[in-house]
């Protein structure tokens, strides 16, 4: 049996290069054992995950109402300069008028999607983005509602002449700056219920005006003329569209007193005039009592001459007429009452006979152009010549002629 030799080598026998070799091959060996799968990893990573990104902390937020229910944003977020892109969330989803700066003012490109803006930062370290939002404020008649869930605090400016109603969180910090409410609130979910109106000088004198508006309409409506109250209404609406509103209140006032001061004239003016109308009437009633005692005696001796008239007549006729007839009577008892009549009352008997033999001392009046009394004295004349007779009918005076047998 061949016995083989084993000859073991030691190192120092064993080429250098030969051991080198031996070395460098079993560590490129394990190196490239070790970056196959590695490279794979980066490579799947590389087409799965997007562009590395930051999504920076927000810094600053301020927002102002406008009266149309618009709100204009600015926020401010910290960037990492690093990342080439900064992930801004927004408040809204209807976004209009965006505009984003890095630090030093220099415009930076964007895309928005929904409620979400992606920001090439190119290096900034802090990212200011403005823009307008018509999600935040809705309306229900006259109230406006504000609403928001801001992750830190944050400032609002409401519009002019904002009266607000309602709000679930107090403000730290309430100040008007240019005639605008600007409120400083705490972060979280916060809803402000509120309406366009007037508050302190412009209430007091909007207030001040209507009150004398509606004095003047309704002394107007009353039928007192109130000239002067009105100038002066106008000066004080003309000062509060000005925005004068302490003048304006002022020359309200002054409105309200001249309106007062001319309803107390016309008022005086009245009473002055009743008493004047009062005192002529008693006068003229006691005028009338008188007239009408002296017209019952001048008509009592009037007919005692008509009688005694009639008495002769019936005793001269046979010696006057030789062929008497009841015509010729009726004419002659005409021509006796045209006598006693005076020209004026003539015409009123003329257009009474061709009426029909009446009328209405309204048409009366009408045709002759004649004032109130002045007929009525020419009808009661006629009245006690026993001419006419006066009946009522439909509340009006109907003149009617006495037929000739009667008179």
């Amino acid at each position: 049996m061949n016995s083989q030799e084993v000859v073991l080598c030691s190192l120092q026998e064993t080429p250098e290069l030969e051991e080198g070799m031996i070395f460098v091959r079993i560590t490129d060996i394990i190196i490239r054992m070790l970056k196959v799968p590695l490279l794979a990893i980066g490579i799947i990573l590389a087409v799965v995950l997007p562009v590395q990104h930051s999504s920076g902390a927000l810094k600053t937020l301020d927002l102002t109402v406008y009266p149309d229910g618009t709100t204009h944003v600015s926020q401010q977020s910290a960037a990492d300069t690093q990342a080439p892109e900064l992930m801004v969330n927004l408040f809204g989803k209807t976004i209009d008028n965006f505009v984003a700066q890095d630090q030093d003012g220099l415009l930076l490109t964007y895309e928005i999607n929904s409620n979400t803006a992606k920001i090439q930062t190119f290096g900034a370290s802090s990212v200011s983005i403005e823009y307008d939002s018509y999600d935040l404020v809705s309306k229900e008649g006259k109230i406006w509602t504000f609403k928001i869930d801001s992750p830190i605090d944050y400032t609002l400016t409401m519009p002019e002449d904002t009266v607000i109603v309602g709000m679930t969180d107090f403000p730290d910090l309430v100040e008007t700056i240019g005639n605008k409410p600007h409120l400083s609130l705490s972060n979280g979910p916060n809803e402000i219920n509120y309406f366009f109106g007037v508050s302190g000088p412009a209430q007091s004198a909007s207030e001040s005006i209507a009150k004398s508006k509606t004095l003047i309409e309704q002394l107007n409506d009353d039928g007192i003329e109130t000239p002067l109250a009105k100038e002066k209404l106008d000066q004080a609406i003309a000062a509060f569209d000005d925005k004068k509103y302490s003048d304006a209140g002022k020359l309200a006032s002054e409105s309200e007193q001249l309106a007062i001061q001319e309803q107390k004239s016309a008022q005086n003016t009245t009473n002055s005039t009743n008493n004047t109308f009062d005192t002529l009437s008693k006068n003229v009633v006691g005028i009338a009592t008188s007239l009408a005692a002296i017209g019952g005696a001048i008509t009592t001796i009037a007919l005692i001459v008509k009688r005694t008239k009639h008495a002769v007549k019936k005793t001269i006729k046979p010696i006057l007429s030789k062929e008497p007839n009841a015509e010729s009577e009726d004419e002659f008892a005409d021509t006796e009452s045209e006598q006693d009549m005076r020209e004026d009352d003539k015409k009123l008997v003329e257009f009474l006979a061709q009426s029909g033999g009446q009328a209405f001392e309204k048409d009366l009046r009408k045709k002759f152009l004649l004032p109130r009394t002045t007929m009525w004295r020419a009808v009661k004349r006629l009245e006690r010549q026993d001419i006419i007779v006066i009946e009522k009918k439909d509340f009006q005076n109907l003149v009617k002629l006495k037929k000739k047998e009667n008179l």
